[in-house]
């Protein structure tokens, strides 16, 4: 009765409101109405609103449902008001990614082509289709021949920054990161153009490709929060933007593909690279087709800002679990030393390193790139979990698999919260299920340049580890804690080592 004496406006604006309202609570019962173990949401804003404030992890929140629904294979919960399947059993895991890759063969956010030079060239980000063509394009640029080709390059940058910490180290701390930023600029920028970056010259500044490296991962608020918006609330891109990286860090590395792929035909030079191959697909009858360009330059922005990011995060992360572990350092300097009496490294001796790659595995344990796959179910199908009853997924619905979550369970990882190599011996390996173990995901869409990145990585902490005693300085934050506001890995505090010289044939 109430309700009839409000004039017509006020009947109206509670009729809108009582059917938003009943929209909301219509779409976050999803899983309550199909009996799935869910979580109560917040109305409208779900259960990860905290990760675009930066105040927790997107692996964080997830993780924590994770351990709470111990007992189930599944946990259902919500992104704003889109509903989302948790996977917890192993199995399930690997038919997502693997067995029934069919149902499952986008992640989460596929980026329109053309709206941002970074991700439309990527293809973490792009449809089934696209990302055929994508992965096999750069699958042929990291085959193993090539990535082999490209060792002295990166040995002679991982020298330079040795050369780089015994001039400036002294009794004080330097940070790690910044110097594994200045390395990975450097190596990517010789790599993909062939030609000198100058970021580890002594007593310089870091350099024009380190800052533009640091400018595609730390722009503007604005790029910041459609970044963030990309990883955690993608249903905000429409509203806030696509464009991710800003006009004058495109214009430098178009202006780059182009001023090289000029210059090498003036002077007749050659080299397997970006550049090379770039020339054959933007020179048409001598002159440059812009269309062609765009795509070659998000190709390399691409390829240059994930090496710049991912492995000097990975490789400043393994310098610090070494630094704070002293036994597992000495072991590592023990093997390493075996290996180059001289204290230079070698291709394939450094591959073939056994205690190495353990440590680095289980760097990328405690520390994955990046904490949670998201899949997109494109066609409705039924998942059968190791025990109990079969889940059926609708299409549209996103499906997440937390990293750090299965990386840290005790179930699988005997000591889950310590840097413990052996998790990675032989014995430890072969009592695991697969797809608990995910640093660069797995099946048709893993990481495709998972060569590159570890011969970067291992180059540079070998060579370091050989000539120079690391320990943690004075302003290392410890216990070691995730950044929940970095957009990829970052560390709280920073990464703050001293780097003692050492003979490497001591």
């Amino acid at each position: 009765m109430t309700f009839l004496l409000l004039p017509f406006w006020g009947q109206c604006f509670l009729a809108v409101v009582g059917a938003i309202a009943s929209y909301v609570i219509w779409a976050q019962t999803y899983w309550a109405r199909r009996g799935v173990p869910h979580t109560r949401p917040v109305p409208v804003l779900g259960n990860l609103w905290d990760t675009i404030r930066g105040r927790r992890s997107a692996a964080e929140i997830l993780g924590e449902m994770y351990r709470r629904f111990d007992k189930y294979p599944v946990v259902g919960t919500y992104n704003l008001m889109r509903p989302v399947l948790l996977l917890r059993d192993p199995a399930l895991v690997k038919q997502v990614l693997i067995t029934n890759f069919s149902s499952f063969p986008v992640n989460e956010v596929v980026y329109p082509a053309g709206k941002d030079e970074l991700l439309s060239e990527n293809p973490f980000a792009a449809d089934a289709t696209r990302w055929k063509d994508m992965r096999l394009k750069m699958a042929q640029s990291f085959s193993p021949a090539r990535v082999k080709l490209g060792f002295e390059d990166v040995r002679s940058s991982a020298r330079a920054l040795a050369a780089l910490i015994a001039s400036e180290s002294g009794n004080s701390s330097m940070e790690a990161s910044l110097l594994a930023r200045r390395y990975t600029a450097h190596t990517s920028t010789r790599a993909l153009f062939g030609i000198e970056s100058h970021s580890l010259e002594i007593g310089q500044a870091p350099g024009v490709f380190y800052e533009k490296g640091h400018e595609i991962w730390n722009g503007n608020f604005i790029s910041y929060f459609r970044i963030l918006a990309f990883f955690n609330c993608p249903d905000l891109l429409p509203l806030v933007g696509y464009k991710m990286v800003n006009s004058d860090t495109v214009g430098f590395f178009r202006k780059l593909v182009v001023d090289s792929v000029e210059f090498r035909q003036k002077e007749g030079i050659t080299r397997d690279d970006l550049v090379q191959n770039s020339a054959m697909l933007i020179l048409k009858d001598g002159k440059i087709d812009e269309a062609a360009l765009d795509t070659v330059t998000g190709k390399a922005l691409t390829t240059f800002s994930e090496t710049f990011e991912t492995s000097a995060m990975a490789t400043a992360s393994a310098l610090l679990h070494l630094a704070i572990s002293p036994q597992h350092q000495d072991r590592l300097r023990e093997e390493l030393r075996g290996a180059f009496p001289d204290g230079n490294v070698e291709h394939d001796k450094l591959m073939e390193l056994r205690y190495l790659d353990q440590v680095l595995k289980e760097v990328l344990r405690i520390l994955p790139p990046v904490e949670v796959i998201r899949r997109r179910c494109e066609k409705t199908t039924t998942l059968q979990p190791e025990e109990g009853d079969a889940v059926t997924v609708e299409a549209g619905t996103a499906v997440y698999v937390d990293i750090v979550a299965l990386h840290h369970d005790p179930a699988y990882f005997s000591h889950p919260e310590e840097f413990w190599p052996d998790h990675f011996s032989d014995e430890e390996c072969e009592s695991r299920p697969k797809c608990v173990y995910l640093p660069f995901g797995d099946g048709p869409r893993q990481c495709v340049g998972i060569r590159y990145a570890m011969q970067l990585v291992k180059v540079a902490v070998a060579t370091l580890v050989l000539h120079f005693r690391l320990t943690p300085g004075p302003e290392q934050v410890l216990p070691v804690q995730r950044d929940p506001a970095s957009l990829v890995l970052g560390i709280k505090g920073g990464i703050w080592l001293r780097f003692e010289p050492l003979d490497s044939q001591a």
